[in-house]
């Protein structure tokens, strides 16, 4: 095994919000299934009321914690972890996620290869697949991809922080959308984005914030903020491309209650049509460090 000092510092930032017994399992299933010699783990407790946080800092006293009095979303708490954080590189593990064996190895290894690879994704899988020896074989086997990062497990070199900022709570707060505007703005720099095949993960699939939000509430934020970051930051020539993946979208929830969902976050972009097009003149580069503006959807 390498000697720390012979790999970057890696500064994993988690968020808890009244989720103890969650962020207690994918704590434990870290440290069981962590390798790599040299990381820190950030949680960032977003004003939590059930006693989660008092009782997680006991029991894991390594953890470097930073307490909110109250929720101030997903994108904040990030940017928290990262500007309080020391790692050459850093990054975000969800709380309702599990690491298979090797995953940080790999993510390091990948982001430390090659100059212009600034962020790398962790490749979600399913449970079966994690309990399939070969097909877990033939996804690990498989080539490592410039695709968009998930909302699950990521990692980013702090120099690109230092280029292209935080995620942006002004507009993607209290979730969604934030990790889609962050990749796209390091793409615009000519950094690549890298979705690594042999760092697997789990994910239970926005159990947190699903606990705060209707089913209605939650298709159309996801949705409404997923499709601000492309019209933010996307060419016209990009925007056609994924014009087919959207119309599937649409296609494919023509039956159920999401079709409305999906069609009202449609229309609250074209409603924020010259707030789009002042975003894409500046050419949103650089994001500060500032405090959350909260999308309310009635």
């Amino acid at each position: 095994m390498a000697r720390k000092q012979d790999r970057p510092l890696v500064s994993l930032v988690m968020i808890n919000w009244n989720s103890y017994e969650m962020t207690k399992n994918a704590i434990e299933n870290i440290r069981e299934n962590t390798s790599y010699p040299n990381y820190e783990i950030y949680l960032v407790d977003n004003g939590s009321t059930d006693g989660s946080i008092g009782r997680l800092e006991k029991e894991f006293p390594f953890l470097r914690i930073i307490k909110n009095s109250e929720n101030k979303g997903f994108a904040y708490a990030m940017n928290q972890g990262y500007r309080e954080s020391i790692g050459e590189y850093t990054g975000y593990m969800a709380s309702d996620a599990l690491v298979m064996p090797g995953w940080l190895d790999a993510m390091a290894d990948v982001l430390g290869s090659d100059s212009k690879i600034g962020i790398v994704g962790a490749r979600e899988i399913s449970r079966e697949q994690s309990e399939n020896p070969a097909e877990l074989a033939r996804i690990r086997s498989e080539k490592d991809i410039e695709k968009m990062t998930l909302p699950v497990c990521w990692l980013v070199k702090r120099e690109i922080i230092g280029k292209i900022g935080y995620l942006d709570t002004e507009f993607f707060s209290p979730a969604y959308g934030e990790e889609s505007d962050w990749n796209f703005r390091a793409r615009k720099l000519g950094y690549k984005v890298v979705r690594v095949s042999r760092a697997n993960v789990m994910h239970y699939g926005s159990a947190i914030i699903r606990k705060n939000f209707s089913d209605r509430k939650y298709t159309i934020l996801i949705n409404y903020h997923r499709l601000r970051s492309m019209l933010f930051n996307l060419s016209i020539p990009d925007l056609l491309r994924f014009v087919p993946g959207l119309g599937l979208i649409i296609v494919n929830s023509f039956f159920t209650p999401s079709f409305f969902h999906i069609m009202e976050s449609y229309r609250l972009n074209a409603k924020d049509w010259k707030l789009i097009m002042g975003q894409r003149k500046k050419g949103r580069l650089y994001v500060p460090f500032k405090e959350p503006k909260f999308t309310v959807i009635r």
